[in-house]
């Protein structure tokens, strides 16, 4: 590692005040904010509390102008065009877009893998009552594992969607998400993307590999508050789909801006509207958690700042460590170590005994060291999140604490 990057590292650990007094490694679960975020946040709610004497509209209108800039940080993280970002409220709400938009027809078929969150399975099993369409499983192997391969098994003519997390929850496996997005561009098949245990930890590229959508909630690896993430819509939906739902924010800005127009005696809510042809057609299109985007846009700026690469290596020193130090303890290491692509922020181990694990894990929460149990299909254990902000000072208090564990 670079000096430069070590010691933006360094800085930016810093910025976390709640690392003065515990342990935290929990941002798979719910991540910290930084001081910067927390900042950005008051100063926005300052002006809600005292907004400026004169125009409410142009109040309003401020507000707006200000999610613009949280998507170009996000198109800048995901390598993409910002006509192709949105933001919406969390994971759940960008796969509900996305699954009620996609022209599905009974007896079509999507592909999901038996360890992944259940909100990667809803939207479709509410398809499926409605649509007729039909969820199919695709078992992992070898405790999480899952690989295109798995995926390509499991096609046949009637698949039409693959659902995946790119880094799955419990165990976290790191999928070889160009190999997939190979695969189902070769075969037709949407390829939705869950990466909200991925992105902000890892580097994604959605230039290098195309998905049609990727949705990511902003309060685990984005380090970002409650109610706003992130929703990535690749050519194909935006050129050709339609959302299920339009908010007037999504027209088509009249001459003059709005504030103009709502001066206007001619208006009617009966005129034809046209509709922008960005991603930004598939927000709610009205008012919004305007709070919650601009602490995302805030923390996305530091992530940006220190840069992907640097931060997956880093992460990538800390589950070595991990991989060497847990077995030491007693444990068994769930996650797999190799292939290194494969691997990602979380670090999962086990002691094989549901009721052992439970007690380990309230032995670290004890001393102040946050983790979280974690299971799917019988895969799992504890759960240990190495993000950023972390460094080997944290992975010797937990070690420590693994090793005194009174079971």
């Amino acid at each position: 590692m670079s000096s430069a990057a070590a010691t933006a590292l360094l800085d930016a650990r810093k910025t976390f005040p709640a690392l003065r007094d515990r342990v935290f490694l929990d941002a798979a679960c719910v991540s910290l904010i930084a001081q910067p975020v927390h900042d950005a946040i008051r100063r926005f709610l300052d002006l809600c509390l005292l907004p400026e004497a004169g125009d409410a509209s142009r109040h309003h209108i401020e507000m707006d102008e200000a999610r613009p800039r949280t998507v170009a940080e996000a198109a800048r993280l995901l390598n993409a065009d910002p006509a192709s970002v949105a933001l919406v409220e969390s994971t759940s709400h960008g796969l509900t877009i996305v699954a009620n938009a996609l022209p599905l027809c009974t007896g079509d078929r999507v592909l999901i893998a038996d360890t992944e969150f259940l909100q990667v399975a809803i939207p479709w099993q509410v398809r499926a009552k409605t649509t007729g369409i039909e969820i199919v499983p695709v078992p992992t192997h070898d405790e999480g594992v899952v690989t295109p391969d798995d995926f390509a098994g499991a096609m046949d003519a009637r698949t039409k969607v693959v659902c995946v997390s790119s880094v799955q929850w419990n165990s976290g496996w790191r999928i070889d998400l160009a190999g997939l997005s190979d695969l189902c561009r070769s075969r037709g098949v949407w390829l939705i993307v869950d990466a909200i245990q991925e992105l902000g930890a890892c580097p994604i590229d959605t230039r290098a590999t195309p998905v049609d959508a990727l949705v990511a909630g902003g309060h685990k690896w984005l380090n970002a508050p409650f109610g706003c993430g992130i929703l990535y819509l690749g050519p194909r939906i935006i050129q050709e789909l339609e959302p299920a739902g339009y908010g007037y924010l999504a027209v088509t800005e009249p001459d003059g801006g709005w504030d103009e127009y709502f001066r206007t005696p001619s208006i009617t809510p009966y005129a034809p509207r046209t509709f922008v042809r960005t991603a930004k057609r598939f927000e709610i299109g009205g008012t919004s958690n305007y709070p919650g985007a601009i602490g995302l846009g805030a923390s996305l700026r530091q992530i940006n700042e220190i840069g992907t690469g640097a931060i997956h290596a880093h992460i990538q020193r800390l589950t070595n460590r991990l991989h060497e130090e847990l077995p030491r303890t007693g444990a068994r290491v769930v996650s797999k170590r190799e292939p290194a692509q494969a691997r990602s922020g979380i670090t999962t181990f086990t002691y094989d005994d549901a009721a052992r694990n439970r007690e380990v894990l309230q032995h670290l929460l004890s001393h102040r060291v946050q983790a979280s149990i974690r299971y799917t299909s019988g895969v799992g254990g504890i759960r240990v999140s190495t993000h950023f902000f972390n460094d080997e000072e944290d992975l010797e208090k937990l070690i420590h604490a693994v090793r005194t564990a009174q079971v």
